[in-house]
């Protein structure tokens, strides 16, 4: 792994120095590394999961059409 600034120097040698910045309901922890800003999600047992800029996005808008699909009230037809 070749760092490319200054600040990711301690990573690449020492490993991240992850800090709790997020806790949601469903138990699982967002940790943010101090030195790189890298941003990872533990689910509820534990497992660590890597989220991209790419997959923020897509999660954001997926949750975004979720959220409009419920608020939109579909005509029920009966037979």
């Amino acid at each position: 792994m070749n760092p490319k600034t200054n600040t990711t120097l301690p990573c690449a040698i020492f490993g991240h120095n992850f800090e709790r910045s997020k806790t949601y309901l469903d138990h699982s922890v967002e940790l943010t590394c101090t030195h790189c800003d890298t941003v990872v999600v533990t689910d509820s047992k534990g497992n660590f999961e890597n989220y991209t800029v790419k997959n923020k996005q897509l999660k954001d808008t997926l949750q975004e059409l979720y959220r409009l699909t419920k608020r939109v009230t579909k005509p029920k037809v009966t037979t």
